[in-house]
């Protein structure tokens, strides 16, 4: 299978102390990265010889990753990754909303510790540059994981690690990445400099604009390739 090149590799970051949660990180960043896209049904017997762990430990990781909402158990039929519905999409969202701009709203005096994001701006120039526009999909989603970094929390890196995984299943259905994601890279660009000049509450501003009109654009393309989908 296509999807299971390179799966082998990730054998060593499990380690002697292989588990369940390290085997779920595994297979959250292939979702998220593509190699397994929505509707995929998970094979035990090939991933679990890939990975080199046993049948319960796979079981336990697919419940795991269940309860995230990045897979789904059908009856008779077997683990398949999740296809997030419209609701979902509004509701990451939200939940986008409420973080992010809490984190920007809560920092403390400049100046602000940026570099990750201008490493990440830069690195979706390029992509812009290469014409590698799922590569610029990774650099916006890691934007914003660098931006949520700046609280200083792990608990809220966990909780947004997630919120992006699955925010990630909806954008691999959809055909176009570029019209999704090139409009953006402006404006974290402008999201970046004014951090950078110690504008929090004009970094607050932009990036509660920049949720709204992103989170329109993307129920009405998703929207629209679900129907799609469903009438093909």
């Amino acid at each position: 299978m296509a999807e299971l090149n390179g799966l082998a590799d990730d054998r060593a970051l499990l380690g002697r102390t292989s588990t369940a949660e390290r085997v779920s990180d595994i297979l959250r960043s292939r979702i998220a990265e593509g190699f397994f896209p929505p509707g995929t049904r998970l094979s035990e017997d090939s991933i679990g010889g890939a990975l080199g762990v046993s049948r319960n430990t796979l079981r336990e990781s697919f419940r795991l990753l269940t309860h995230e909402r990045l897979l789904v158990h059908e009856l008779n039929r077997g683990v398949f990754v999740r296809i997030p519905t419209v609701e979902d999409v509004e509701d990451i969202y939200r939940t986008r909303s409420l973080v992010e701009c809490a984190v920007v709203r809560g920092l403390g005096k400049p100046p602000y510790a940026v570099d990750g994001l201008a490493r990440v701006v830069a690195d979706g120039q390029r992509a812009t540059v290469e014409k590698d526009w799922k590569a610029l999909g990774t650099s916006n989603i890691r934007f914003h994981r660098e931006l949520v970094a700046l609280a200083g929390s792990a608990r809220t890196d966990e909780l947004m690690r997630r919120v992006f995984a699955e925010l990630r299943l909806a954008f691999h259905l959809v055909d176009d990445p570029r019209r999704l994601h090139e409009p953006y890279l402006a404006r974290n660009g402008q999201i970046l400099k004014a951090l950078q000049d110690g504008g929090r509450d004009e970094a607050e501003q932009l990036l509660a604009t920049y949720l709204v009109d992103s989170r329109s654009r993307v129920v009405e393309v998703y929207g629209r390739r679900v129907e799609e989908k469903k009438l093909g």
